[in-house]
């Protein structure tokens, strides 16, 4: 039986964050259900996120 490693997923990109990869991670500053994941490039670029649970956008 083999078991697959999930990756989170950026928030803003959707591209998988590989371990020891610099990036971010918190509960929507909102409703403080939903983990957001960012990536290094999106924090640098200052592209938006949306909270998936309530529809809360930052950048």
């Amino acid at each position: 039986m083999s078991k697959q490693l999930q990756l989170p997923l950026c928030t803003s990109c959707e591209r998988p964050i590989i371990p020891n990869e610099e990036c971010v991670k918190f509960y929507c500053p909102n409703c403080g259900d939903v983990l957001i994941w960012r990536c290094q490039s999106c924090r640098e670029f200052g592209r938006e996120y949306k909270c998936i649970g309530c529809g809360f956008e930052g950048i």
